[in-house]
């Protein structure tokens, strides 16, 4: 089974889910934590504990559970991280508060963002009463108003907390802290107040614009946005058009380009075959050169050796010699016809 979702109070507390998050939840959590009187306190429902530590570092003695091991390991790891003073005071515990027994003398009793997740809380709230000093104090916040949260088991405005709280205890304070309604009260006595009264009407009324103008600059802004985004897109839009126009010179650029290469590398293949013809042609002349050479050279040698013997005493004889050997060829050439 996967993990269960948790309230992530202590990082919008400290500011990691966003600034205008953070300034809200520390307004909320403030105001728990400066109605809270006496020394011993059950905190029901601590999610991620940083009521109950901010409490721990006043020295008071909190009892902070939550069904959500999840959410009480890390509340643990965070007051490891306070000093051993506020580590004493403070006890994390997985605990379901309807199924277990609790004292009946705390001083201040915190359901903070509990009962709307309750599918019974005439119950719950019965015996929340059981746990408070005859002078003690509940302290309660809910969302105000929608919230579909999946486990919101229903919507909180002001006569739907009355009618929850009226049976066992006498609110003694109803505030709007934006988006969340806090709700101070005390053991119910035999008188019975009024709570639908004119001031309770007006801070009601005054809630819901708080809400409802939130809201509507929320949509200012977000139409400001999307105006915003639609003339961006626009631009973009014509900007992908001429783009688009570009691709297209471009792609016909690179099918020339592409055209002019193959020609160059059919150009480079017929220079290069002409080159190797004209290479193996010049080779061929130069052998025949280097042989026409040689027998010039030869035929100098032997002019040059004709020469010195011709001009020599033997070399006078030996063409007389052969002078005579050839008349004399001719002559018995004759008389033989």
């Amino acid at each position: 089974m996967g993990k269960i979702s948790i309230d992530r109070v202590n990082e919008a507390y400290y500011g990691d889910l966003g600034t205008d998050f953070s300034n809200k939840t520390r307004e909320r959590v403030n105001w728990i934590v400066t109605h809270v009187v006496g020394k011993k306190i059950l905190d029901i429902g601590c999610s991620q504990g940083i009521v109950s530590i901010l409490l721990g570092r006043e020295g008071k003695n909190i009892d902070a559970i939550d069904i959500s091991s999840e959410s009480i390991d890390y509340a643990k790891k965070e007051l490891e991280k306070e000093h051993a003073s506020v580590q004493e005071t403070v006890n994390f515990r997985v605990a379901n508060f309807m199924t277990e027994p609790f004292d009946n003398d705390y001083d201040t009793v915190l359901l903070t963002e509990v009962i709307e997740h309750i599918s019974d809380p005439k119950s719950f709230l019965e015996k929340v009463s059981q746990t408070i000093k005859p002078d003690g104090k509940l302290i309660i916040t809910v969302p105000f108003g929608i919230n579909d949260f999946i486990d919101h088991k229903r919507t909180y405005y002001y006569s739907a907390l009355v009618e929850q709280l009226k049976d066992f205890f006498q609110i003694e304070e109803f505030t709007y802290l934006g988006k969340w309604t806090g709700v101070i009260c005390k053991l119910k006595t035999e008188e019975t107040p009024s709570y639908y009264t004119e001031q309770a009407v007006k801070d009601l009324e005054q809630a819901f614009y708080q809400v409802e103008r939130e809201y509507i600059n929320r949509i200012k802004s977000d139409l400001e946005q999307m105006n915003d985004l639609k003339s961006q897109l626009k631009t973009k839009t014509e900007e992908n058009d001429e783009v688009n126009e570009l691709k297209i010179v471009n792609k016909t650029l690179r099918n020339t380009i592409d055209e002019k290469e193959d020609l160059i590398r059919q150009l480079q293949i017929e220079t290069v075959e002409l080159l190797n013809r004209e290479e193996t042609a010049l080779k061929a002349a130069l052998v025949k050169q280097n042989k026409i050479d040689e027998l010039n050279r030869q035929i100098s040698v032997l002019e040059h050796r004709y020469k010195v013997i011709r001009k020599s005493r033997f070399g006078r004889v030996q063409v007389k010699y052969w002078e005579l050997k050839r008349r004399l060829k001719k002559i018995v050439g004759r008389g033989k016809k």
